[in-house]
């Protein structure tokens, strides 16, 4: 089974920018080899600098994205940060057993976390300016607006059952 057994792409899509436009992520929806369904929703500049970045990239996105590739694998909803510190929250989507994916989003911090800036400057091409005024633009968020957002992503899966 696949993800476009359950619905199709493009209500995917609709939805991976409806939780984009309500809780300011960059969203996304990851078949179970961990590959996105669509491109990016970008809930900051500075994800989309480091995207742009190819060291950036293999160094703090790429990496993370394994790891969370792993961890949704095993089947529990997860909130972890990536090597910049910023904030994933992910909630695998399972039929019948069977993993077929997952649906969440990153780019925000959690309110006693910070980005930081010097691991983003040891590990990507991104100049010291582009750095601070790109980390302006990631959102702070509180624990219980995490939990929020990680129960709507289960409710929302839940829906389609």
């Amino acid at each position: 089974m696949e993800l476009t057994d359950l619905m199709p792409v493009e209500d995917w899509v609709a939805l991976q920018y409806e939780l984009h436009d309500r809780f300011g992520l960059n969203a996304d929806v990851v078949n179970s080899k961990g590959q996105r369904l669509a491109g990016n929703t970008w809930g900051n500049e500075l994800c989309h600098k480091l995207r742009a970045d190819s060291k950036g990239y293999g160094a703090i996105c790429a990496t993370a994205g394994m790891m969370f590739t792993q961890m949704v694998q095993e089947g529990q909803p997860f909130v972890e940060e990536c090597d910049a510190g910023m904030t994933r929250i992910s909630v695998p989507i399972v039929v019948d057993g069977e993993h077929l994916g997952a649906l969440g989003g990153c780019g925000v911090v959690a309110e006693d976390g910070e980005v930081d800036g010097f691991t983003i400057g040891m590990m990507s091409n991104l100049s010291e300016d582009d750095i601070s005024q790109t980390i302006e633009t990631v959102s702070t968020v509180s624990y219980e607006n995490i939990q929020e957002i990680q129960d709507y992503i289960e409710s929302r899966l839940a829906s389609l059952s």
